[in-house]
């Protein structure tokens, strides 16, 4: 949502600096001003894609962690609450 909305905005700057008469200079103006908006979009678009691959990375890499760390929990868990009661032992 956020990159789409940078994305946008920078769009509308970009087709408000275009100039609308023939004048040379203008157009100069706002190659210049068209080349600084392509490449800074191009350049946030092409962070925004890896940032999101290494975040999709590491999101799988620690829910895996998680899930097998609940798991091993679990069964030591089960274990311990199969095993017999040491105090119940000794009140008998």
């Amino acid at each position: 949502m956020i990159e789409t909305l940078t994305k946008a905005s920078m769009g509308v700057l970009l087709a408000a600096s275009v100039p609308m008469t023939g004048d040379p200079g203008l157009w100069a103006q706002w190659g210049l001003a068209g080349i600084v908006v392509g490449y800074t979009l191009w350049r946030d678009w092409q962070r925004e894609r890896r940032m999101s691959e290494a975040l999709e990375k590491h999101q799988t890499w620690v829910q895996q962690t998680l899930v097998c760390a609940l798991e091993r929990s679990t069964k030591a868990m089960e274990r311990i609450a199969s095993r017999p009661c040491i105090a119940e032992k000794k009140e008998a």
